[in-house]
């Protein structure tokens, strides 16, 4: 940062004192072209008459002339006229000398013989059209330039910048490997070195913990499977009524534990698949019918709006048919044993809706829910069938890579959670 503040200090700085000097020299030497005709008669005319007063001097039938002159001539002593010495040289050598002190432009020209300086006062008129449109123009030239000097400056950052951008949206859509190519000349260089150590950081913990969870999972599997067996085998002994009371309550453990292991499995599987994502273009109302025909026929309602029997979306629908069984057994494990699951087109989305008549989710919990491992407090300290805390998260995702809305809410119909999924349509 400190390298960017001061090169663009620099360019400013520049650019300010470049152009202005730049201006003033390009002005001083095209003075005498840019003047208009006006302002050369009356240099000419004054030149004229300031030769022949030096070589006659004042006379007295001049009173008159001098006294109401539109340009109020006036003869005053050199000495009683200051000029800065890089003008005098000029000045005495006969070249008129034009100012410009407050509204008033005046033509002096030196009477060598008679030390002494003729003052004409020029019109009004003449001296806002000599110089108002040229310092308009110069004005406008100077901003910008200045300008153009600082758009030339800030073109490779803004390049850089939005290579950033598109290289941070990229990592953020799941290209854990998105760097930026590092150009030791840019700006913003340190920033750009950060990013990409951040990056490297990140990839490095997500890659951990997908190696820890499938780790995990695959070798909490084998002692699972023995101990089931082992289970088994007692199930099958003549054990006395207490011994059987305990052994249902180690199958029961049992399969709590095989369901944290699949559900680990599975989300394992999830990170895993992303690279697999293959979504075409798929009729969502006949999917949906002949998934909720073969699993769900009896547990849950369906209903398919009119408008939404034809809709077609591009999902991949063996990501859809795991959302789908998530979504639903969610409802039924959660609900209070009705469940509706429902299309509808809306808004050029295809909507897809599950409802459920059980407690629901409290709106300050609806996005703590999407996160993997979280339960309801409300689920923990009330209801006995509790989950893994995984399966909206794995909704969550696959809605994700199907660039999809989610959102939670409660069903105005059946008073329990509602999800609704929101899909774009096929183009």
């Amino acid at each position: 940062m400190r390298r960017l503040t001061l090169s663009l200090l620099i360019v400013v700085v520049s650019a300010v004192i470049g152009l202005g000097w730049g201006i003033d020299q390009w002005y001083s030497q095209q003075q005498p072209a840019l003047e208009d005709s006006a302002l050369n008669a009356y240099k000419n005319v004054g030149r004229d008459l300031a030769i022949l007063i030096d070589q006659q001097g004042v006379q007295v039938e001049w009173d008159d002339w001098f006294a109401f002159s539109n340009l109020h001539p006036q003869v005053i002593p050199y000495a009683e006229f200051p000029l800065p010495e890089n003008l005098k040289a000029s000045f005495e050598k006969g070249e008129a000398l034009l100012l410009e002190s407050g509204d008033q432009l005046s033509l002096n020209y030196y009477l060598a013989s008679q030390d002494q300086v003729l003052s004409l006062m020029l019109p009004d008129e003449l001296r806002q059209e000599s110089g108002s449109w040229i310092n308009w123009l110069l004005t406008f030239l100077f901003y910008a330039g200045v300008i153009l000097m600082v758009l030339v400056w800030l073109y490779p950052l803004l390049r850089r910048l939005a290579l950033l951008r598109r290289t941070a949206q990229e990592f953020g859509a799941g290209n854990l490997q998105a760097r930026i190519a590092i150009d030791k000349n840019s700006y913003i260089n340190s920033i750009e070195v950060e990013f990409n150590r951040m990056a490297q950081r990140i990839e490095q913990l997500i890659a951990d913990n997908k190696l820890l969870s499938r780790g995990l999972s695959h070798d909490l599997r084998t002692p699972l499977a023995r101990l089931r067996f082992g289970l088994d085998v007692l199930g099958e002994a003549d054990l006395p009524p207490l011994q059987q009371r305990q052994l249902a309550h180690l199958n029961r453990d049992m399969v709590a534990m095989e369901g944290l292991v699949e559900a680990l499995l599975n989300y394992a599987r999830l990170e895993q698949a992303q690279i697999s994502f293959r979504p075409a273009p798929t009729v969502i109302a006949d999917f949906v019918q002949t998934l909720h025909g073969e699993f769900y026929r009896e547990q849950v309602e369906l209903l398919v709006a009119p408008a939404a029997i034809r809709g077609c979306c591009r999902v991949d629908t063996e990501y859809i048919a795991m959302l789908l069984h998530n979504l639903l057994q969610n409802a039924l494990r959660y609900g209070g044993g009705k469940v509706r699951l429902s299309l509808d087109l809306h808004a050029q989305e295809m909507l897809l809706v599950v409802e459920d008549n059980g407690s629901g989710v409290a709106p300050e919990e609806r996005d703590k829910v999407l996160k993997p491992f979280y339960r309801s407090s409300h689920l923990e300290a009330t209801d006995t069938r509790r989950g893994h805390g995984l399966g909206l998260a794995i909704v969550e995702r696959i809605a994700q890579w199907h660039e999809a809305g989610l959102d939670l809410g409660e069903s105005e119909t059946l008073g329990g959670l509602k999800v609704v999924l929101s899909f774009q349509l096929c183009r």
